[in-house]
Formats: structure tokens, sequence, C-alpha cells
């Protein structure tokens, strides 16, 4: 598995699991974190971990990340995820990995799809 495979993987694991303190281990300690295209960077772990605290409250129903390129350090994803009574989400993240397979520069983007 590559570094970027198993990056997204543990990702995946804490939407699912509801894990957001993990999300820090995910993180180098140097890191440009976008989680909004309308807001500014986060730019310490705890605001990070502080923003993940919402998925402690969501039904999730399911979630799935597909790879659409990577290099050895970087990768692009789409995102997929789906509250119970909610619209299907469908974004992107952008990411880069320090040599120890720590994130230090991740951007996401997303839109809804209504319900069929």
């Amino acid at each position: 598995m590559t570094p970027i495979q198993t990056w997204l993987k543990n990702m995946r694991q804490i939407w699912l699991e509801k894990r957001p303190n993990d999300i820090a281990d995910l993180l180098a300690d140097t890191l440009e974190y976008h989680e909004s295209p309308t807001e500014p960077p986060l730019l310490t772990k705890q605001e990070i971990v502080d923003a993940w605290q919402e998925i402690k409250g969501q039904n999730i129903e399911y979630v799935e990340i597909n790879i659409l390129s990577e290099t050895t350090d970087t990768g692009m994803a789409q995102w997929i995820f789906k509250m119970k009574n909610e619209p299907e989400h469908i974004g992107a993240y952008f990411l880069k990995l320090d040599n120890h397979g720590k994130c230090v520069h991740f951007r996401q983007w997303w839109n809804v799809k209504e319900s069929d």
C-alpha cells in the first residue's frame, strides 16, 4: 500500500468510526490545512481536531474515497459521503505528505448532490 493509500484509508476510518481526535495523528507539525473552500486555513492541530468534532453527531450511511491521481508524496482523491436523511456529499481532497507519511498540505472541495 502506498503512503497516499494508507493516509486515505486512515482518513476513511476516522469518518466511519467517528474518531475526530485521531485526525491529529495523520498531520505533520507544520501544515497548511484547508477544511473549507470559503474559510481561512486551519493552522494548528487543535483547530483541526476541533473542526472534526462534528462527525461525532453525524449519522453516516457510507463513506467512499477513491484515488484519482498520486505520486510518491502527493495525491488527489474523490470522496463521497452520505448521512441519513441528507443529500449525498461529493468532493475532492488534495494532499501532500512528508517523508514520514504525515500530511503537510491538505485542501478539500465539495458540492452536494440532491438525492433521487
